[in-house]
């Protein structure tokens, strides 16, 4: 089964999901699609292997916009499978320092995944789109995009989407939370805990997020002011990662919020071991934000334990951390801002020297095509001269044939006239014969009139067969003037297109009422009618007209 060039990017990507955090795996998998390269120099190798390196540096942000920009150079539009993963990638790396490129990244990725039928990672891209507008505090925006990402994972039924699903109605939660609705946060968080937990054989990855969300659904009770079943669920999340080095920052928000919930409920022994594990914990965090966060939550105590000495100290260290992460995010925006700018002058400076390439090959084309016209001109006067020698020969012949037509044509309607008229003479003898026949008795003069009629009826047969091949060499000039005619005139009957053909001939009123069996004015009533319809006045010739048609 072949498989085309944008589903081959995708097995990739499917090949190194399990394997993101071993590089060694993932190494092997690129020098994999360089050997291909080089065994066949096919661009799509070469795209293909220096796709993987977003892989390789998925935690390095200004490698991953450096890779996505030379990809999108490479790439030329070709694959819409690596604009769609460039873009997404630039999106989910600029979305909380510039949420407005970010944006642009993430709708021009949208775009493509829905050229590609939306079989990718189109519920993903909503969800980072409703993730930028969550943070830019639109919130029906962000729940918009949320519900169109809910739709896109359950229509994937490629794929086992159940913890993306679970995250929509997490997401549904924590809007409602910041629109101050918590019941309906509680509600909808308490969806995404039963669709994980009636799941069952969880992942690692899933029994993390279930933790997560049971710490939310703890934090809305907890709003709620039923504390005895909010703390139980967010005890269940601290115990779960406090020990776990990858899940600082969740520890860290799990202490806040219990430290938060032990005050209002009084309960001083549990507040002194939440600070204990944060004075413990803090000094090995190394996320300035996270040791922000922890310190907060032990100036709190000790402002509420009136203890002056150590808050003074907390307080210092506060204002030091918030220095440190204000330079580091200065440095971060400084460093990618210069990477974006950097990427955009080579870009233009590019697009300037494709064009500059572009014009000198347009004006090398222009000269070509200049010296191919002075060429093809010469050709043309040349057979100009010899076709216009060869038409006066060829129009001084036709004129001849068209002559000879016109007067052979003429012929064939005189001599289908004529035929008529010696018809309707040897009719009108026929008909005395017969006369003559009821007066006579006697059996040797009725054998002889038998045998003139016989003589006459003969005639009658030998006129129609002459007029009848006359009739057949001009049927299709005839059928062509018909069809012209009803164009023309669409309003004309079947009956009244018939009289026409017999105008065009010339016949006379007397000549068409023996052909059709009627009188001379029935056929003048005819001709007025045809003539009223084609719009020419009374003293227009109509033969004249059909004719010229």
């Amino acid at each position: 089964m072949t498989i085309n060039d944008d589903d081959y990017f995708y097995k990739i990507t499917e090949e190194l999901i399990p394997i993101i955090h071993k590089t060694d795996k993932i190494l092997i998998i690129q020098r994999r699609e360089l050997d291909q390269f080089k065994k066949t120099g096919g661009d799509k190798y070469l795209i293909s292997s220096k796709y993987i390196d977003m892989f390789l540096h998925k935690e390095d942000p200004s490698k991953q916009i450096e890779i996505a920009y030379d990809l999108l150079r490479i790439n030329r539009g070709r694959y819409d499978f690596i604009s769609m993963a460039c873009n997404f990638n630039l999106a989910i790396t600029l979305e909380n320092i510039s949420p407005k490129l970010a944006m642009q990244f993430v709708s021009a990725a949208i775009k493509y995944d829905e050229k590609l039928e939306g079989k990718y990672y189109l519920g993903h891209l909503y969800h980072i789109k409703g993730r930028i507008y969550y943070n830019e505090k639109a919130y029906a925006s962000a729940m918009h995009n949320f519900n169109k990402a809910l739709l896109s994972f359950r229509n994937d039924h490629q794929h086992n989407n159940t913890i993306y699903i679970a995250s929509m109605y997490n997401n549904f939660g924590l809007t409602y939370s910041k629109l101050n609705k918590i019941k309906e946060a509680h509600k909808e968080t308490e969806r995404g805990i039963s669709i994980l937990q009636n799941k069952g054989n969880l992942s690692r990855e899933e029994i993390d997020f279930l933790h997560i969300m049971k710490g939310n659904s703890g934090f809305y009770l907890y709003k709620l002011k039923n504390y005895p079943a909010a703390e139980k669920l967010l005890l269940e999340e601290f115990e779960y990662y406090k020990n776990k080095e990858s899940f600082c920052s969740e520890s860290i928000v799990s202490s806040q919020r219990l430290f938060d919930l032990y005050l209002a409920t009084h309960q001083k022994e549990k507040q002194n071991q939440i600070i204990d594990y944060l004075i413990k914990t803090e000094p090995k965090l190394k996320n300035t934000h996270s040791r922000i966060v922890a310190n907060e939550v032990i100036q709190e105590y000790y402002v509420s334990t009136n203890n002056y000495t150590p808050l003074k100290a907390v307080s210092e260290k506060l204002i030091g951390l918030n220095h440190s992460y204000y330079d580091e995010n200065k440095r971060n925006v400084k460093k990618i801002s210069d990477l974006l700018n950097n990427q955009i002058i080579r870009n233009n400076k590019e697009k300037d020297d494709y064009k500059a390439y572009q014009q000198k090959r347009k004006n090398l084309l222009f000269i070509i095509f200049i010296l191919i016209v002075f060429g093809v001109f010469g050709i043309i006067l040349y057979n100009i001269k010899k076709h216009n020698k060869r038409e006066k020969e060829l129009l001084k012949n036709n004129g001849k044939i068209l002559e000879q037509n016109n007067e052979f044509q003429k012929e064939k309607i005189k001599n289908l006239l004529q035929s008529l008229n010696l018809k309707i003479d040897t009719e009108k003898a026929f008909l005395e014969y017969l006369k003559k026949n009821k007066k006579i008795n006697g059996d040797n003069d009725s054998e002889q009139i038998l045998k003139e009629l016989f003589l006459k009826v003969n005639n009658l047969i030998q006129i129609d067969r002459r007029s009848y091949d006359l009739i057949i060499e001009g049927n299709i000039e005839n059928k062509l003037f018909l069809e012209k005619l009803s164009v023309l005139c669409p309003t004309l009957t079947n009956t009244e297109l018939k009289f026409c053909t017999y105008y065009r001939m010339n016949l006379s009123s007397k000549e068409i009422s023996s052909l059709e069996n009627t009188t001379n004015g029935t056929i003048r009533v005819y001709k007025t009618k045809i003539k009223s319809k084609l719009k020419l006045n009374k003293e227009d010739d109509l033969s004249c007209f059909l004719n010229n048609i």
